[in-house]
């Protein structure tokens, strides 16, 4: 544990170094996400997520394993965000998810969700910290069966 603390200062301090330009210019961005099963009857069974965006497509991506094991992803459309206060933005979103859980039984879920986000951006816009929650309902292809729950997500995003 001391030694991923140390680790994620290390990082900190390396981006406000780094970060005297305003990065988010540039579009990419990578990261990763713990998830979060907050309700429902299904979900992702992530623990982590590695999340990314590509200039100029108006996607955040997510891609993710498990122990279990299962693979997942999320695609997400910033539909609106905004500022709150000092280093505060906020986001809201549409976007979609996909499981492949290999546990017997197996299944594959397909399903909508809609992010709603906190961001903070401590080190200008070079480091995004975030907090999500995601409504999401979905259909489990196989075996047949309707999910509803309530996905969420904290993290760090890097945009160079």
């Amino acid at each position: 544990m001391q030694k991923t603390r140390a680790f994620i200062l290390a990082v900190v301090l390396a981006c406000g170094v780094a970060g005297v330009a305003e990065a988010k210019e540039s579009g990419w961005a990578i990261g990763g996400e713990g998830s979060l099963y907050l309700a429902g009857n299904g979900g992702l069974p992530m623990a982590a997520m590695f999340v990314f965006h590509v200039p100029e497509i108006p996607l955040m991506f997510g891609v993710g394993i498990s122990t279990t094991p299962a693979l997942g992803a999320t695609v997400d459309y910033w539909a609106a965000h905004g500022h709150l206060a000092s280093v505060f933005d906020w986001y809201l979103g549409v976007g979609g998810y996909l499981i492949v859980d290999f546990a017997s039984p197996a299944s594959v879920t397909a399903g909508g969700r809609i992010p709603i986000g906190l961001q903070a951006w401590p080190v200008g816009q070079v480091l995004e910290i975030f907090l999500e929650i995601a409504p999401a309902v979905g259909v489990i292809v196989v075996p047949t069966a309707f999910e509803w729950h309530l996905q969420g997500a904290f993290g760090l995003r890097f945009w160079l």
